[in-house]
């Protein structure tokens, strides 16, 4: 390159190079090699355009070539003719024929595309734009008078993700949801993948010793409690599933809910007063964070995880009110973060100030800690902690929940003041049979069995995410979070994600604040480790795909 001469941009370079490759492809078309050496025009178009695109690469920027690795910059740089040899010499000639054929087809496209985004050629679904641009947050706030007219914004926007496939809720199983899985979405469009989007830590859905427990529950009692608990639901299988989960927490007193969330939100409203305090860890579950609100206007959130910022406000609740409760309250594995908490700690500063501790183990209780003991156990804790509240749809193979304490006086209380336990109809008899028989297998030696199987998978999937370079949150356990961060980048990933096979739920906003997204990676035993090293393949596959896609049609990088 003469100095005197004012540098090429990287564009320029690149759009040069393609014109050049361009003029020799249409040279050589149709005709061998050695047909096109016994031509002196063909040979000397070819020996200039090979000049032209050396030249052109040898200026293309350091950054650029750093950035684009992929593009074989010595090769073309190797095209340029070494100092003054005659115009017959074949070796440029030679050499760009091997290029054309051999190199540019792989790399034509990139090329392209750093030499004319695709953004700037191609025309945007604005549907797509849309569904992109917004988060459920911009809806959270409605306005106007009629409650019902100022929803029809949010179904717009739900309509035009519906339509572009980025809508990850509401999809509907056609079989049972084992370790592989057919689903279709809300369109009714049908896929086949390994499953990380259902609740089914052990694999219970599918065990036979579960179902014949259902079955043989249907044909004593039949499919319905038909009542209240406190008046007619419970069964003779409903009271040993309180004795048996008593057993398993070495907390005797158990109340059951028909739902987890009932429970949370019940446990809570039943024991909390307006004049009361809740201090609540600001990841806590939306039924435990709903049921605070409801409870009192004195709820503190404090810190995910910060044990001493409970400490601060405890001391500072009780520096001015000696007389009323106080309510502390944490997950025990937090299903978004996949971590948790010094239970020690937090319950012995609980104790410091004469309040009480509440720990959600509903991810945890059943798939981890020994014996199934979950986090309690793995803090030594079982029959220590106040207030222990649970789930059944995530290791138990049911819907229903759970809240234990050391106290029959704490039963009775919430039975009768907990509106969703007195109002709402028992735990079916199936259901209650379901999860007794869940608890026993997990107390058994099978149970630590199926656990060693799910963390096999659990590590064989977290190994090869990261080793990918991909970000997992948290600790092993059950739940893997997968951190993407930008919304429209995860949006597109999942899109991907269900026509290639891995069934991911993606979760934004209102389980995760905006800008922070992530898939929640949900194992069961039943999966398989090298399922899951394939599966994260698929994923770190598709995330490069997406990047690549919203960069050519948005033009930005994320």
């Amino acid at each position: 390159m003469n100095p005197a001469m004012t540098p090429r941009d990287d564009d320029e370079l690149i759009g040069s190079i393609l014109a050049a490759a361009e003029q020799a492809a249409g040279s050589v078309k149709g005709r061998s090699l050695e047909e096109v050496l016994a031509t002196p025009e063909s040979r000397e178009t070819l020996r200039r355009c090979a000049t032209e695109m050396g030249a052109a690469a040898l200026e293309v920027s350091e950054m650029m070539r750093n950035w684009a690795t992929h593009i074989p910059w010595e090769s073309l740089i190797a095209l340029r003719p070494e100092g003054v040899e005659a115009a017959g010499d074949e070796a440029p000639v030679r050499a760009l024929w091997s290029f054309l054929s051999e190199q540019l087809p792989h790399v034509r496209s990139s090329l392209e595309e750093m030499w004319q985004p695709a953004h700037l050629r191609r025309q945007v679904d604005p549907d797509e734009e849309y569904a992109l641009d917004k988060n459920a947050y911009d809806f959270y706030r409605p306005v106007g008078r009629n409650l019902m007219q100022r929803t029809e914004e949010y179904q717009g926007w739900v309509e035009a993700r519906r339509r572009t496939e980025t809508w990850q809720y509401s999809r509907v199983l056609e079989a049972a949801p084992g370790s592989i899985a057919v689903i279709s979405n809300d369109l009714g469009r049908r896929t086949k993948g390994i499953n990380f989007n259902s609740q089914d830590y052990l694999s219970f859905n599918a065990h036979p010793a579960i179902r014949e427990a259902a079955a043989r529950a249907l044909q004593d009692y039949g499919p319905h409690s038909a009542g209240s608990p406190m008046v007619l639901g419970n069964t003779k299988i409903s009271d040993e599933l309180e004795r048996a989960l008593g057993d398993l927490l070495q907390l005797e007193h158990l109340t059951l809910f028909s739902t987890g969330w009932a429970a949370g939100f019940g446990s809570i409203a039943g024991l909390v007063r307006q004049e009361d305090y809740i201090v609540i860890d600001r990841l806590a579950h939306s039924c435990l964070q709903q049921g605070a609100r409801a409870a009192t206007k004195n709820m503190i959130r404090y810190e995910h995880l910060n044990v001493e910022a409970v400490r601060q406000h405890l001391q500072e609740i009780r520096s001015r009110d000696a007389r009323n409760g106080i309510l502390v309250v944490t997950d025990g594995l937090f299903s978004v973060d996949a971590d948790w908490p010094d239970l020690v700690t937090l319950q012995d500063i609980c104790h410091q100030y004469d309040a009480n501790l509440l720990v959600d183990v509903a991810h945890d209780l059943g798939a981890m800690g020994p014996g199934g003991t979950g986090v309690l156990g793995m803090q030594k804790l079982l029959g220590k902690v106040d207030l222990v509240m649970g789930a059944f749809s995530k290791s138990f193979a049911s819907n229903g929940g759970f809240l234990a304490s050391r106290s029959q006086a704490v039963k009775q209380y919430v039975k009768m003041f907990g509106g969703s336990h007195f109002f709402s109809n028992a735990l079916s008899p199936v259901q209650s049979a379901v999860v007794l028989k869940a608890a026993q297998i997990i107390r058994s030696p099978e149970g630590d069995e199926l656990r060693g199987r799910l963390f096999q998978a659990i590590h064989a999937l977290r190994d090869e995410l990261t080793r990918r370079g991909l970000t997992c949150m948290g600790s092993p356990s059950p739940i893997v979070p997968l951190l993407i961060g930008n919304e429209k980048l995860a949006r597109i990933s999942n899109r991907l994600l269900f026509d290639r096979g891995v069934l991911a739920f993606m979760v934004e906003f209102p389980v995760t604040p905006t800008g922070s997204s992530r898939f929640r990676l949900q194992v069961q035993a039943n999966h398989k480790p090298e399922e899951a090293r394939e599966a994260a393949r698929i994923i770190d596959e598709s995330i490069a795909e997406s990047r690549a896609y919203l960069s050519s049609a948005f033009g930005s990088g994320v």
